[in-house]
């Protein structure tokens, strides 16, 4: 329910901006490093899990409300999971997981004006939905599980919950001809371990974008000479 909640309000949050504000839209991908922090109880498993190489792909927009503030938000299929191998005298255990979420993340972002570029930082909430899943599991050596992981919210017979949220949080650079590039982190806020385990991803990257003005009133705002002759 909370997570419904959450899409609605980011919904409804576009729409009463969008009605007065410019408006910006362009693609946007990136590359990324996907972990996860494991505990039960009270431990945490920070050592055993690695990051691990993604990407993710998809389109941004931009609602311009000031001179300096914006809402972003973006539509990607991003990648996440996790890695950990262990060795002990008598076992050794090795599991792999491969998790692909829709996400929409929705950040408030400042701006600050640095002549031929912006200097951008922003932070703000971002729910997804699981649309893939995968994973190994090695226990001596020998593989005792793979294949897409159980997804649901049942305690006794589930894996992996559908849902995910956190808050992500970016800083980077936009020239005035559209070009973007941020440095990003996702911190994962839910549990996604319907089990008596706490499971959360961490995922820091970089994402590009060229964001296009829907205006010839915001083209000409970005770049004084625009319609020079």
């Amino acid at each position: 329910m909370q997570f419904k909640r959450l899409g609605l309000i980011m919904v409804f949050t576009l729409g009463m901006i969008q009605g007065f504000a410019q408006f910006r839209v362009g693609p946007v991908g990136g590359l990324n490093f996907k972990r996860q922090v494991f505990k039960s109880n009270t431990y945490r498993f920070d050592a055993l899990f690695k990051e691990r190489l993604g990407f993710n792909l998809g389109v941004m927009s931009e609602i311009v409300m000031t001179k300096n503030l914006s809402l972003q938000s973006e539509l990607l299929f991003t990648q996440r999971g996790g890695y950990y191998k262990t060795e002990g005298v008598n076992i050794s255990e090795e599991f792999t997981s491969d998790l692909s979420y829709v996400s929409l993340p929705l950040c408030l972002t400042y701006k600050l004006d640095v002549r031929s570029a912006w200097l951008i930082a922003g932070a703000g909430p971002y729910l997804e939905k699981l649309i893939h899943s995968s994973h190994k599991y090695y226990s001596n050596g020998v593989n005792i599980e793979n294949g897409p992981m159980r997804v649901g919210n049942s305690f006794y017979t589930d894996q992996l919950k559908p849902w995910s949220a956190g808050v992500k949080v970016k800083a980077g650079f936009e020239l005035r001809r559209g070009m973007y590039m941020v440095a990003y982190y996702d911190i994962g806020t839910s549990d996604i371990n319907p089990q008596f385990t706490v499971t959360r991803n961490k995922t820091y990257g970089i994402q590009w974008s060229y964001i296009f003005s829907t205006t010839e009133e915001d083209r000409y705002n970005r770049l004084e000479n625009f319609y020079e002759f």
